[in-house]
């Protein structure tokens, strides 16, 4: 798990429009691809000011620490936050708390943050059901989970699943959250001395219905990913089942068209061989032709 330039950039983004404070819990030990040079280089383009992290940390990694990469803690310290503690499920990297996500939450735990964040952890934990449910007791009122690269399609193996943005969408709304910001974004990695690199990520604003004909294989060679902030506000759950949003808008577009004349006559002969090769071959062209997605924001 870790937290590379287009992830740190996103989360200054969020710390602009509402200041980090108060405590944090960071799911996972992250590592921090970046140096305070570059952090205050990138804070002043994007116009938001750091707080004082104290003395600062360089990484728990000595790999990333021999290259000026700041530790987590002095990074979210940065960010704004007062105290900062982890939690994982091995005491490997020596976090705070030792805790499993498939598990329901030690009471000692619950209401406890300001704010949550994860990159790349719960892709590991079988229970998600359980998983949304620890993380929104986790919470205190009006705290925050942000989700810094989840990753999306082309992550096979990596972990138990790969999210489709649409499952940050439905449940965090079904739910009665503020969802305060979906993106989603393409990147080649790779790492260079053990840190994580990559051109700048185009970053586009995720909307329900604005993928569906990339469904398909629309995302060629390149891994995506997903960054999420949304609020616990009054009322708001964890625990409501949500159901997948395409599906409305599909019932809701069917509902309009008119009925059908009936179910095709029994017995009708399959297409002959030259079609299906026919729409073999369109197929595959379509996937060549330049893709229809939302406008890149920013590129970071």
């Amino acid at each position: 798990m870790g937290i590379p330039r287009g992830t740190a950039r996103l989360l200054l983004d969020e710390a602009r429009r509402h200041p980090f404070s108060g405590r944090l819990l960071e799911l996972g030990r992250m590592s921090i691809y970046c140096t305070e040079a570059e952090l205050r280089e990138w804070a002043a383009e994007q116009e938001v000011t750091l707080a004082d992290p104290g003395p600062v940390e360089l990484s728990h990694q000595p790999e990333l620490a021999r290259q000026g990469c700041l530790s987590d803690r002095t990074f979210f310290r940065l960010l704004g936050f007062a105290e900062v503690e982890s939690a994982d499920v091995s005491d490997w990297e020596r976090p705070d708390h030792l805790l499993d996500l498939n598990e329901p939450l030690p009471a000692g735990l619950a209401g406890r943050f300001d704010a949550v964040f994860e990159a790349g952890t719960i892709q590991h934990v079988f229970h998600l059901p359980r998983v949304f449910a620890n993380l929104h007791a986790l919470l205190k009122p009006g705290g925050r989970m942000v989700h810094g690269m989840a990753p999306s399609t082309n992550h096979v193996d990596h972990g138990f699943y790969m999210f489709s943005p649409t499952l940050f969408h439905d449940f965090y709304t079904a739910n009665g959250w503020r969802l305060d910001a979906e993106w989603f974004f393409e990147f080649f990695p790779f790492w260079v001395r053990g840190r994580f690199d990559s051109p700048r990520w185009p970053i586009r604003r995720y909307e329900p219905g604005c993928l569906d004909h990339l469904a398909y294989g629309g995302f060629r060679a390149r891994q995506v990913g997903l960054f999420v902030a949304a609020t616990k506000v009054a009322g708001a759950t964890g625990d409501r089942i949500p159901q997948q949003s395409y599906f409305a808008r599909f019932h809701a577009a069917r509902a309009e068209e008119p009925a059908a004349a009936g179910a095709g006559a029994p017995g009708v002969a399959p297409p002959p061989a030259w079609q299906r090769s026919l729409k073999w071959l369109r197929a595959r062209l379509l996937r060549l032709r330049p893709r229809r997605l939302p406008p890149v924001v920013v590129r970071y």
